[in-house]
């Protein structure tokens, strides 16, 4: 069993000194009880915050790590609860099991690893002046998260027409390149279509590789395979009816198919053609529709209608109806509450005006430490990522 000396802090500070830590505060982001972190490893929640001291339940995954990292202005004391924890803590390595637990010094370097076959729940206490989640130093990291020496990313990628060509399976050679390329980066997946499509187009090495997957517009967020939260809502039979018009009336001279109005979770998928439709037929009605702006001007007009929506033009055949706030953009403000100052790279192929990926683009672009890379297909999403952070 690991034992420090717990740093023992003074309680009588000059009011200039606290002064100074009270500036340093208002900078920081102050831990509050309820707060809640997802993590590649697991997550952590706050259960309670004192007068320099919060605690934490912490849960690792089954072959989870920590990083090895360090904190400028806090100790910690880690006490198993339930399975089997590896703690390194300066050149010390040792196994703990309930009921134990490890002191870890302030600015000492310390890693926790589940070293069980069942998930680790530990409860971390820090102690400190500023108790902050920005106050953290990496040295290692499994999930390609900032390091000392290196800028942290947060990958987020469209799918349709980014990740796969649109509705069908991710290449082979793609595949194999993005399964090496995230094992060892936090990535994220974005789609419009709802969680049973993209498991039909996504193999099982990239389900179960990326953190988290948002589909429906983000309105469904996964992790895992596991649900984590939801959105939804109820349209105006106008709406529906406006779309059934819409259907009723193209100029579009070639077949229609069935399932051209698609519920999915917080949101509605409408193609005037239809989704059940052959590959062909797609690309065909696309081609038409480049020449034709169908989809821009039955989006302008619902637009104007119905402003309590977001409705936007997705992929090759459809159009993407939200309500507003609660399109893709709602996944950066996800991201961020998530990683509070990493770096967040968002590839997508319809970032323009009136694409479904433009909101989400136009919220990153607010953001600090945020980038978007327009392209124009798993190609090009390969080669900048070789080119530029393998």
């Amino acid at each position: 069993m690991l034992e420090y000396s717990r740093l023992s802090f003074c309680t009588c500070l000059s009011m200039q000194r606290q002064d100074i830590i009270n500036h340093i505060k208002d900078d920081f982001m102050i831990y509050k009880k309820g707060d809640v972190g997802k993590r590649p490893w697991g997550y952590w929640h706050v259960n309670e915050v004192g007068d320099g001291f919060i605690k934490k339940t912490i849960v690792v995954e089954e072959s989870a790590s920590l990083s090895l990292q360090s904190h400028e202005h806090r100790s910690e004391r880690w006490e198993v609860i339930s399975g089997i924890a590896e703690v390194e803590v300066g050149d010390s390595i040792s196994v703990l099991r309930p009921s134990e637990f490890a002191e870890i010094p302030a600015r000492a370097r310390h890693r926790l690893k589940n070293a069980g076959s069942e998930s680790l729940t530990v409860q971390e206490t820090q102690y400190g002046e500023i108790l902050d989640e920005d106050d953290i130093v990496r040295y290692e990291d499994l999930y390609g998260r900032c390091c000392r020496d290196s800028a942290s990313i947060i990958f987020l990628a469209d799918m349709d027409g980014t990740l796969t060509p649109a509705r069908l399976p991710m290449s082979e050679d793609f595949s194999a390149f993005l399964e090496k390329f995230i094992s060892n980066r936090v990535f994220y997946i974005v789609s419009g279509s709802d969680y049973k499509k993209i498991l039909e187009q996504l193999p099982k090495a990239i389900i179960s590789g990326v953190a988290g997957i948002y589909a429906s517009m983000g309105n469904e967020f996964y992790e895992r395979g596991n649900l984590i939260y939801k959105n939804d809502f109820n349209p105006e039979q106008k709406l529906l009816e406006k779309l059934e018009h819409y259907r009723n009336s193209t100029a579009y001279q070639g077949e229609l198919y069935p399932n051209y109005l698609e519920r999915r979770r917080g949101m509605i998928n409408f193609s005037v053609l239809g989704r059940d439709c052959p590959h062909e037929a797609r690309i065909k009605y696309n081609d038409w529709d480049n020449d034709n702006r169908e989809r821009e001007k039955i989006a302008l007009e619902l637009s104007t209608d119905y402003p309590q929506y977001d409705i936007s033009v997705g992929g090759n055949i459809s159009i993407d109806i939200v309500q507003r706030g609660l399109g893709k953009e709602q996944v950066a403000d996800h991201l961020r509450r998530t990683y509070k100052t990493e770096k967040i790279v968002f590839f997508g192929d319809r970032t323009e005006r009136g694409g479904n990926d433009y909101t989400l683009a136009r919220r990153l672009h607010d953001l600090e430490n945020a980038e978007v890379i327009a392209v124009t297909g798993p190609d090009e999403v390969m080669r900048i990522l070789k080119e530029r952070y393998e």
